[in-house]
């Protein structure tokens, strides 16, 4: 898959969310979470505190 079929970390840590990609990914309108995309991406910690407020999955209090 290329950059345009799934959601995808650019070089400045910022996830990209194309809007032609599979509806499930568009958490503004109704699809999962962006919790969950960052998962299936197994984004690195610095990158899941930049978007999320959440605890990094594994280090739950």
């Amino acid at each position: 898959m290329n950059d345009q079929d799934k959601p995808y970390i650019d070089d400045n840590g910022t996830i990209v969310i194309p809007f032609n990609i599979d509806k499930k990914y568009h958490f503004w309108n109704g699809g999962q979470h962006l919790s969950k995309t960052m998962q299936e991406l197994n984004v690195p910690e610095d990158i899941w505190h930049k978007h999320i407020e959440k605890p990094y999955p594994g280090n739950a209090a």
